[in-house]
């Protein structure tokens, strides 16, 4: 599967992309050779041949991976989300009044962190996800991406050091906890010392 990859990166502006790879347009070409063999060897009509083609064709191509964008833009101080399939993507080419965009607000995501998921019979695979003060957990990916743990937790960190999230105040990990002065800020009382106290004349 394809991997996060920065697209663009300045001062104000993190821009992440995932593609599909060229394993998933390998799958496009196996499907339509498969097609195309059927039709050149079966004996039915042009029409069949030309049915056997275009459903090689359209099946190869509702195994392509999703493009997914995700932009971070300080000076909105938001996060937009898109995701297109290789269907919204053809109709993208006419018109982007059907765009799904998901904003959100830079300033609620508290810890970037990634996820590791077990899949049996082909391994690990990982997503980067944004943990935000009320707890909601939202991938950079839709999906969890085959790979080194490495790779996601180099897009963890970029993503990190342009939130500045070390930077903020009560930010831990990922959680927003008082500072631990709060507990300095209450005398210990001896219950010996305060039986004395009640004990002396006013």
């Amino acid at each position: 599967m394809g991997g996060v990859r920065v697209r663009e990166e300045t001062d104000e502006q993190l821009k992440l992309v995932k593609e599909p790879s060229l394993q998933s347009f390998g799958i496009v070409i196996a499907f339509m050779a498969c097609g195309y063999g059927a039709a050149v060897y079966s004996e039915d009509s042009s029409l069949w041949k030309l049915v056997y083609v275009v459903s090689g064709l359209f099946v190869g191509l509702a195994c392509i991976e999703d493009w997914e964008y995700c932009d971070f833009n300080r000076t909105t101080n938001e996060l937009r989300q898109k995701r297109y399939t290789v269907y919204d993507k053809i109709l993208h080419l006419f018109s982007t009044k059907n765009d799904q965009i998901v904003v959100t607000s830079l300033s609620d995501i508290v810890d970037v962190d990634v996820e590791e998921q077990y899949v049996r019979y082909f391994g690990n695979t990982y997503q980067t996800v944004m943990v935000y003060d009320t707890g909601i957990r939202i991938g950079v990916t839709e999906s969890f991406i085959y790979g080194n743990k490495s790779d996601q937790e180099a897009i963890a960190d970029k993503i990190r050091t342009f939130l500045r999230l070390g930077e903020r105040p009560g930010v831990v990990n990922g959680d927003t906890s008082s500072s631990s002065g709060d507990e300095e800020d209450f005398e210990h009382v001896d219950p010996e010392e305060l039986k004395d106290d009640l004990g002396k004349p006013l």
